[in-house]
Formats: structure tokens, C-alpha cells, sequence
């Protein structure tokens, strides 16, 4: 189950996801999976939250990188919640 894994909560027919403190090559694939799950469950709008991740490596960017390009072939929204910089920079590049 996706909750098992990464908090979902619902509003409406938006999904906020919160992603653990950091996404590496461990954990990319779960975090990958759960986001594409929540975009196939419908969401109108994927929201990932993430203002706990401190850490983002290129296997977690990777992941953000899928779920996007899903949201896009799907309609669905993407909205990132970031607030460390270097999550930032990962994301970026």
C-alpha cells in the first residue's frame, strides 16, 4: 500500500505526497512509485511535499523527473514543495 510507505492525504482531488528527509538510489524507486500511484489514482493535482527532504540525489531527481513526465502526459498537476537549497539544485540540474 502507497501509504505504507510515504504519506498521502487528500483534498478534494488533490494529493499531497510528503517525501521522507532524503531520496537516494535506496529509497528513488519507492518514491517513484508512489508518486506515479497517486497520479493513477486520479489526482487532479500531485502535490510533493517536500520540506523534509535535506538530501536529493540524482536517482531521487530521477524519480521526480518520471512522475513528471507522467503528470504531463496524463494532465495531471505538479506542484513541488521544496525548501532546501540543495534539493533545489538537484532538482535544477
Amino acid at each position: 500500500m502507497l501509504e505504507d510507505f510515504y504519506p498521502v492525504r487528500w483534498v478534494g482531488g488533490n494529493a499531497i505526497v510528503t517525501l521522507p528527509g532524503h531520496i537516494g538510489a535506496s529509497d528513488a524507486g519507492q518514491v517513484r512509485d508512489a508518486l506515479l500511484s497517486v497520479i493513477n489514482l486520479g489526482a487532479v493535482t500531485l502535490i510533493a511535499d517536500m520540506t523534509a527532504t535535506v538530501s536529493c540525489d540524482h536517482a531521487g531527481a530521477d524519480a521526480v523527473v518520471r512522475a513528471w513526465q507522467r503528470t504531463v502526459s496524463s494532465g495531471t498537476g505538479l506542484r513541488l514543495v521544496v525548501t532546501t537549497f540543495p534539493v533545489r539544485v538537484s532538482l535544477t540540474l
